[in-house]
């Protein structure tokens, strides 16, 4: 930008900081919709736009290279595949574009300080966009715990996974070893237990946290515990299981996205280059088929899908 500046290229300035708006504001406006809304909303988005979109796809599809000054499609900052990947299959993800632009959201969020709410049905990949970002990130500069909400999951419990993971800053000061993030990963946050006056202690606690920084020393309730900032929370839930309902104080903290059912497209890109690794030692008959395995699972999932 500053190079720009000096060569008095105001309109390609001008075009960036459009660009930035455009993307920033249909992520945060449009990256909660659901299969139904979020095509339509794209097309508008697009057509409407002061920046020029290419052709094809959704918004959603594309980011904006301020270097090439126009719009690419995460394709491009697709990684490749490592064949000799020798961990647990569970833990096998192959890099597509949805893994990597939810990445890059993950990133710009981790250095604002806030967090996101993933929301989808089963089957979606949220845990998995977790896992794949936590897996690849400098340990040196962000910590993580992973905290499993489930139908007995209370305040206590996540209260005691909170302060293990923190470090006495001095004080009543408690956070994360210095220049540091620690994010905490919320997974199924809306199964704790409604309780007879409609609230979930765990969220309740969250949010006290989130609003105030504070937790209170059980056992000596005048003794306050203080949060800084390089502690963070994100989170994730399925919409179609446990409490239908989230307090909205609390999710007011977190950017909203949603998590739709793989594509067709991604699907083959994720199954063709693990099937392609295993049939390599085939014969090249058994090889031959692998593109139709594929897309005839494709299909069926689908079918079972939708």
């Amino acid at each position: 930008m500053k190079l720009l500046r000096e060569e008095n290229r105001e309109d390609d300035i001008k075009s960036i900081y459009d660009a930035y708006f455009a993307f920033a504001a249909m992520w945060a406006y449009g990256g909660s919709l659901d299969e139904e809304n979020k095509p339509s909303f794209s097309k508008n988005w697009m057509q409407n736009s002061k920046t020029k979109f290419p052709e094809g796809g959704m918004c959603f599809d594309y980011f904006f290279d301020p270097l090439q000054l126009k719009w690419e499609h995460w394709d491009t900052r697709v990684t490749q595949f490592d064949p000799d990947f020798d961990g647990l299959y569970q833990n096998l993800v192959v890099p597509t574009a949805e893994t990597t632009r939810q990445r890059f959201l993950l990133d710009i969020h981790v250095q604002a300080g806030r967090g996101i709410l993933y929301v989808g049905s089963a089957g979606t990949g949220k845990t998995t966009i977790m896992k794949d970002y936590f897996s690849d990130v400098n340990p040196d500069h962000v910590q993580n715990a992973a905290i499993n909400f489930n139908n007995y999951t209370d305040s206590k419990a996540l209260q005691l996974v909170v302060e293990s993971k923190v470090d006495k800053m001095g004080g009543k000061k408690y956070g994360a070893p210095p220049n540091t993030k620690l994010i905490y990963f919320m997974d199924d946050l809306n199964m704790p237990f409604v309780d007879k006056y409609g609230t979930q202690s765990p969220i309740c606690l969250v949010r006290q946290i989130l609003d105030h920084r504070i937790l209170f020393d059980r056992d000596h309730l005048e003794e306050q515990k203080l949060l800084d900032d390089s502690v963070m929370f994100t989170a994730c839930m399925n919409p179609k299981s446990g409490s239908f309902y989230v307090d909205p104080r609390l999710s007011r903290h977190f950017t909203l996205v949603s998590c739709l059912t793989t594509e067709k497209a991604i699907l083959k890109s994720i199954y063709m280059p693990i099937l392609t690794n295993h049939l390599s030692t085939f014969v090249k008959g058994v090889q031959d088929l692998g593109p139709a395995i594929v897309s005839a699972t494709t299909v069926v999932f689908w079918q079972v899908a939708t």
